[in-house]
């Protein structure tokens, strides 16, 4: 049996010559890589990640902000929270997290930095 082709913007899937399985699919004219051991790892990983381009939650870590990361979650969770829980993440963000991590690059923060 023939192996289906994937369709455009469906994103590719192939083996490295390691042994591991990488897909492949692109994003604002980049392209983004997902790594697996298998190749159904590497296809479910695959699905996820452009359900998730679908509704918008991929970023290029390496020009966005902490600040703007957390304003597209706020508004990606606006309708899927309560109102309640929303406004208190609404007010955690822009009080605490905001005024200490606001402008760092979300490409550069890690564990250590949140420590002191």
């Amino acid at each position: 049996m023939a192996a289906r082709r994937r369709g455009r913007g469906e994103g590719s899937i192939y083996r490295r010559k390691d042994g591991r399985w990488v897909g492949q699919y692109e994003v604002g004219g980049k392209r983004r890589c997902v790594y697996g051991k298998t190749r159904k790892e590497v296809a479910s990983k695959l699905t996820t990640a452009l359900a998730d381009g679908n509704e918008g939650l991929i970023f290029d870590s390496d020009h966005l902000t902490v600040a703007q990361y957390l304003d597209r979650w706020l508004h990606s969770i606006r309708g899927k929270v309560r109102e309640s829980t929303w406004v208190r993440h609404e007010g955690n963000v822009r009080v605490h997290v905001k005024p200490a991590l606001g402008r760092v690059r979300l490409g550069t923060v890690d564990a250590w930095m949140c420590v002191s």
